[in-house]
C-alpha cells in the first residue's frame, strides 16, 4: 500500500503516463490532460506555492467547482504536506468565514470572479488568510491575486533553483500526519473539521477497489462536487489508483446529455439521478402508444423474473430468450442513451429505493451501493458485484469491523477511523469510544451473511405520543419516487400522527395543471390548488400502502418553494436539517395538528 494518495498518484503516472487521466469542456472545445501532464502541473504547483511561502502544514481551502485546477490543487498540497480544506462553491460568505477560520486557512484556491466576491467581502474577517489563488484571471485593486497560470509559470522558475524540493517533500510524508480537514455539518450543530489522514484515505481506497475491481479502460463521468469527500475518493482517487480516466461533466444539468457524449462505464452519483432517470423513461413511455407501453412494461416484468431467477442460481431456457427478446426490444435503447458502455453505476450518499434498484437491474444495469460517511474517510460496506440483498448497502469492506450496539446503532472500527474532530476533543469522545469505535449516528442491522441494513438516522427516529418509535427514512424515501414529490420532511415526534411538508417538483406539477385545464397561476396559487393536493394525496396514499397505519402520513402541506442551503434548511450535500425546516414552518405545522 503506498505512503499516501500522492505516491499512489505518481505510480499511476509511472505506469501510464500516456493515457488521458481527465477530459473536460473548455469554451465548448474537448481537452484532455495525460497522467504525465497531469503529474508535471502539480510538481510546478507544488513548487510555486512553496516559492510564495507556504509551508507543510499550512492549511489551503479550495472553493470551485469541478475542473481540474481543483483536483490539481488538491495533490499538490498534499506533495507540500499541507492541509487540504474543500468548501462548498454553493455556501454562502458567512459560512465558509466560519470554516476558513476555524481551520485557521492560510491560503485558498478560488474559482471566478463570483466565488471571489464572496471571500473579497468577508476578507477582513480572515486575519490567517495570506494567499488568494484564482483559477480564472480576476484582478482587483485592493487585493494581490495569483492566477493558476502565472503560479505554474512561477514554479519552473523554482524548479531551476530548487530542484530536489518535490522529491524531498514528498519523501517525508508520514502516512498518519493529517492531509485534509473536510468540514460536515450534518443535519444538527455548527460544521465540524474532520481531521483525515494518509493512511486512512489509501486503506478506504485499497480495499474498495478490490471490491469494484476497476480496470484501466474504465471511463468514470465526474459531475459530484468534489469538495464532497464521496467525488473526491470514490470519484477521482479508486479511479486514479487503477490507471482510469475521468471525463468532467460540464454541470449538473447537463449530466444525460454528457453520459451521451462521455460514455463511461462507471458513474458515482447520488441515488437521485438514477432516480430521476428511471421517471423520465417511464413519463417517455407514458406518453407513447398503448403498443409501446404493453411492449416496455412486459420487458420490465421479465427483466425482474430473469436478475431474480439468477439469484436464485437457475434461469429457464425460455425466460433467457424472453430476457434476450426484452433487450434488444427496449433495454438496448434505454442503454444506449445511456452511452451504451455502463458497466455499473455506484450509488451512495442517501438510500437507494428497492424499486429504483430493481429497475435498473432489469434493464441490464446493476447499481453497487455503498455505504460510508466523512469520519471514516468515506467507504464503510459495498455490495460484492452479483450478490445483492434488496435494501442492503452491501458487505464491510477489508480490515473494517460493523457492529450493532444495544440500541441499534450502528458501530465502525479499523484504519479507516478518523483522527478526529479538528479542535473539539470532547465532541471527538462523544463519537469514539475508549475501544476504537466509531458512532456513526445510524440504525440498522446486520443480517447472516454480514450485509448492513439501515434504517435511519437515529436523531431521525420519531417517536410519537402513543409510544410507537417510527424510522422516517423508508417513507420518505418511498414517497420521493413520484414524479410529484422532489423532498419530504416527516413530522410527528410527541405527536398524535405523521404530518409531512412536501417539496414537490414545481415543474411536472406545471404540466399536469395544464393536461387537467388549471388555469396558469403562480406557484404559491398552484400549490393551494384543491385538484393539485388531490393529486400529491393521491401520490401519497399509493406509494404509502404497504407501510403499517402508524407509519403513514394523516395529513401534508405542499410548499410553494424548496429547501434551500442559503436558508440553512439542507445541508451542503443537500440532506434536509429538520429542526431548521420545523421552525421555520412551526405555524404550518401547528396548522396540521389542529383538532378538525
Amino acid at each position: 500500500m503506498s505512503t499516501s494518495v500522492a505516491h499512489m498518484l505518481f505510480k499511476t503516472i509511472a505506469q501510464y503516463p500516456d493515457k488521458d487521466v481527465l477530459i473536460y469542456k473548455r469554451d465548448g472545445e474537448l481537452r484532455s490532460l495525460t497522467y504525465y501532464e497531469f503529474g508535471e502541473m502539480i510538481k510546478r504547483l507544488t513548487h510555486a506555492m512553496a516559492d510564495v511561502g507556504l509551508m507543510a502544514g499550512d492549511r489551503v481551502a479550495i472553493l470551485s467547482n469541478n475542473r481540474p485546477e481543483w483536483t490539481i490543487s488538491d495533490f499538490a498540497t498534499f506533495c507540500l504536506r499541507g492541509v487540504v480544506v474543500p468548501v462548498y462553491q454553493t455556501l454562502p460568505a458567512n459560512q465558509i468565514a466560519y470554516i476558513l477560520n476555524d481551520a485557521e486557512v492560510r491560503a485558498i484556491f478560488v474559482e471566478n470572479e463570483e466565488q471571489f466576491q464572496k471571500i473579497r467581502k468577508i476578507k477582513k474577517d480572515l486575519p490567517k488568510l495570506d494567499f488568494i489563488f484564482t483559477y480564472d484571471r480576476i484582478s482587483d485593486e485592493a487585493l494581490e491575486l495569483f492566477a493558476f497560470d502565472d503560479l505554474i509559470k512561477r514554479g519552473n522558475d523554482h524548479i531551476e533553483k530548487h530542484a530536489s524540493f518535490f522529491n524531498d517533500s514528498l519523501n517525508r510524508i508520514q502516512p498518519k500526519e493529517i492531509c485534509s480537514l473536510v468540514y460536515t455539518s450534518g443535519t444538527t450543530g455548527e460544521p465540524k473539521g474532520v481531521m483525515l489522514h494518509h493512511h486512512g484515505f489509501m486503506a478506504d481506497i485499497v480495499e474498495a477497489e478490490a471490491v469494484l475491481d476497476l480496470q484501466p479502460d474504465d471511463i468514470f463521468l465526474s459531475f459530484l462536487p468534489l469538495s464532497h469527500l464521496y467525488e473526491r475518493l470514490g470519484g477521482h482517487w479508486c479511479p486514479m489508483y487503477k490507471g482510469c480516466t475521468l471525463f468532467y461533466a460540464q454541470s449538473i444539468d447537463t449530466v444525460v446529455a454528457d453520459i451521451a457524449e462521455a460514455q463511461p462505464t462507471v458513474m458515482v452519483s447520488v441515488p437521485r439521478l438514477y432516480e430521476k432517470i428511471a421517471t423520465a423513461v417511464i413519463d417517455q413511455v407514458e406518453s407513447g402508444s398503448s403498443l409501446k407501453k404493453k411492449i416496455f412494461y412486459w420487458a420490465l416484468n421479465t427483466g425482474m423474473k430473469y436478475h431474480q431467477r439468477k439469484y436464485d442460481g437457475v434461469v429457464p431456457a425460455l425466460l433467457e430468450k424472453k430476457y434476450q427478446l426484452a433487450d434488444k426490444l427496449a433495454f438496448s435503447k434505454i442503454k444506449t442513451k445511456l452511452g451504451g458502455r455502463f458497466r455499473f453505476p455506484i450509488a451512495g450518499g442517501a438510500p437507494l429505493s428497492v424499486e429504483t434498484l430493481k429497475f435498473f437491474e432489469a434493464i441490464g444495469l446493476k447499481i453497487v451501493e455503498g455505504y460510508g460517511m466523512t469520519e471514516s474517510h468515506l467507504i464503510i460496506t459495498l455490495t460484492p458485484p452479483g450478490r445483492v440483498k434488496y435494501g442492503s448497502c452491501g458487505k464491510p469492506i477489508k480490515g473494517v469491523e460493523v457492529k450493532i450496539a444495544d440500541d441499534g446503532e450502528v458501530l465502525v472500527r479499523g484504519d479507516i477511523i478518523m483522527a478526529g474532530y479538528y479542535k473539539k476533543p470532547e465532541l471527538t469522545a462523544e463519537v469514539i469510544d475508549k475501544d476504537g469505535w466509531l458512532h456513526t449516528g445510524d440504525v440498522g442491522f446486520l443480517d447472516s451473511d454480514n450485509f448492513l441494513f439501515l434504517t435511519d438516522r437515529k436523531k431521525n427516529i420519531i417517536v410519537t405520543s402513543g409510544g410507537k418509535n417510527i424510522a422516517t427514512a423508508p417513507l420518505e424515501n418511498r414517497l420521493k419516487t413520484s414524479r410529484y414529490i422532489d423532498d419530504i420532511c416527516l413530522i410527528g415526534n410527541h405527536r398524535k400522527f405523521i404530518s409531512a411538508l412536501i417539496v414537490p417538483n414545481y415543474e411536472n406539477l406545471e404540466k399536469w395543471a395544464a393536461e387537467n385545464d388549471l388555469e396558469a397561476v403562480e406557484t404559491t396559487r398552484l400549490v393551494q390548488e384543491e385538484k393539485i393536493n388531490e393529486l400529491i394525496g393521491d401520490e401519497i396514499e399509493r406509494l404509502q400502502e404497504e407501510f403499517a397505519r402508524f407509519e403513514k402520513v394523516k395529513k401534508f402541506k405542499i410548499l410553494p418553494e424548496p429547501f434551500s442551503i442559503e436558508k440553512g434548511e439542507l445541508t451542503p450535500s443537500l440532506k434536509v436539517k429538520k429542526d431548521v425546516v420545523q421552525e421555520h414552518y412551526r405555524s404550518v405545522i401547528e396548522k396540521l395538528y389542529e383538532e378538525n
